[in-house]
């Protein structure tokens, strides 16, 4: 007879599991997935990891979609479904008479192929690498978000760790003037810290995850006192790390991992004296560090080009953003495609705005989504902000490694105004952990059921 004690251990075992993949997965992400849409092999690599993990966990995947919330499988599956319907070939009497389609249909008629079907992407090997893109978050989704807290807190503990990988490999790079180390070319001899990202602005805000996470672990009750002390060395290393970034709006969004841990202090229930007063400790090393960058800047010369371009504000992106404003009316209401905006914005884009390169993206993921997915992808995106908002003050509510995706978010939200963190496959699949940590899983609100029901609730039993 199977004690319960017996499926206990099973059921650790098979969370346990779980939590490697995910962090296996992670650390394949890590390394190969921060280069962009440019590094197209790369997030191959990552892409049919985590497809082989999807059919490997196949009971995972059927038990995701029938016991997570239904609003949660309801934005994933629309998610998920958005870029193959982009890609579902019409005919002519259907994609001719489509928004913005005028050059496609005179460009067909001088080949003489008009009557040819052709889907509503109008680059429909981009919009299925974007389909592809999700893959590796889903996955993770799917693998963690009913795990004990106890393994979601753990993966947090990886994410932490790759940060720090991350800031001594991009120092390394730096201490050569990024002449080597280097795993994508426009990398090469540039200023900034890259670590295994191909853009600052990924790096940036990937360290500014990292810090919250580090956060929500330090205000750990099962964490003692030294690791909070040693917790005190690692964020300086990630804030040093953010500044040699270059990031300027990930620097400015470093505020909000510091309001964070001050509402970690003064929500803490610790009761131990002394424990409180390390983390009271952490917070002022936190300030200290940054009053001490800002002296030693004025004698280091990196970290004054750092900060030095907070003086230089002139920026293409409101010229970007202007000429799109044409691009959003041309192709309104249903878009050109996933993944299309660098071809159609080239329609729009104004000779007096035209530079030495190329606009590649819109610099604000709000109207690039406009671009390319019109009005649904927009009540997509309101869709998900809402089910984020409201998953947050739930989870607020709840405390411990739920509240760690909620500063996370905001920090992804605010940078999408200026740039486009969420077209990294690398900050897709720590989104998709987040999002993973901010929803409530069945084993905690089932702890006390029978080990073979809370076998179930890990989504391991029989499909």
């Amino acid at each position: 007879m199977i004690t319960l004690r017996t499926a206990d251990a099973e059921l650790n075992a098979a969370a346990n599991g779980k939590a490697l993949q995910v962090a296996m997965l992670l650390g394949v992400a890590a390394i190969f997935g921060g280069g962009g849409s440019g590094a197209g092999l790369f997030n191959l690599i990552v892409q049919l990891a985590s497809l082989a993990l999807i059919a490997f966990n196949r009971p995972s995947l059927i038990y995701f979609f029938r016991k997570a919330p239904r609003i949660l499988t309801l934005l994933v599956g629309a998610t998920i479904l958005l870029p193959i319907l982009q890609c579902i070939p019409l005919p002519p009497l259907i994609w001719q008479v489509l928004p913005g389609r005028n050059l496609v249909i005179q460009s067909f008629d001088l080949l003489g192929s008009s009557d040819v079907w052709f889907p509503m992407s109008l680059n429909v090997r981009r919009t299925l690498v974007a389909f592809l893109s999700l893959m590796p978050p889903f996955a993770i989704l799917i693998l963690s978000w009913n795990l004990p807290e106890k393994e979601k807190n753990r993966l947090l503990v990886y994410m932490v760790i790759t940060g720090v990988l991350i800031v001594l490999l991009g120092a390394q790079q730096l201490v050569t003037g990024n002449r080597q180390f280097q795993l994508f070319a426009e990398t090469y001899r540039s200023q900034d810290l890259h670590g295994t990202f191909a853009n600052r602005n990924s790096a940036g805000i990937f360290l500014d995850i990292t810090l919250c996470g580090l956060i929500s672990i330090s205000s750990n009750k099962r964490f003692r006192s030294a690791w909070r002390f040693g917790s005190v060395a690692i964020g300086m290393l990630l804030v040093v790390g953010l500044i040699l970034s270059r990031s300027r709006s990930s620097m400015l969004l470093v505020s909000i991992p510091l309001v964070y841990l001050v509402f970690r202090i003064f929500s803490s229930q610790i009761s131990f004296r002394r424990t409180r007063r390390a983390f009271v400790a952490a917070a002022l090393g936190f300030g200290l560090l940054i009053g001490g960058i800002i002296i030693i800047g004025k004698d280091n010369q990196r970290i004054q080009g750092s900060l030095s371009r907070f003086s230089r504000m002139s920026d293409a992106r409101p010229l970007i953003w202007q000429d799109s404003v044409e691009s959003i009316a041309r192709f309104w209401p249903l878009g050109s495609g996933i993944g299309t905006f660098d071809e159609v914005f080239q329609i729009d884009e104004t000779l007096e705005n035209i530079g030495p390169g190329r606009a590649a993206r819109a610099h604000n993921e709000y109207i690039e989504v406009a671009i390319e997915s019109g009005l649904l992808g927009l009540t997509l995106l309101a869709s998900w902000l809402i089910f984020l908002f409201m998953s947050g003050l739930k989870a607020a509510r709840r405390g411990g490694t739920a509240i760690a995706p909620i500063p996370i978010f905001i920090m992804l939200a605010l940078q999408s105004i200026l740039d486009y963190p969420l077209r990294n496959e690398t900050l897709l699949c720590v989104s998709g952990l987040m999002l993973a940590l901010l929803v409530d899983s069945p084993y905690r609100r089932r702890s006390s059921v029978s080990g073979s029901d809370r076998q179930c609730d890990l989504g391991t039993g029989s499909a």
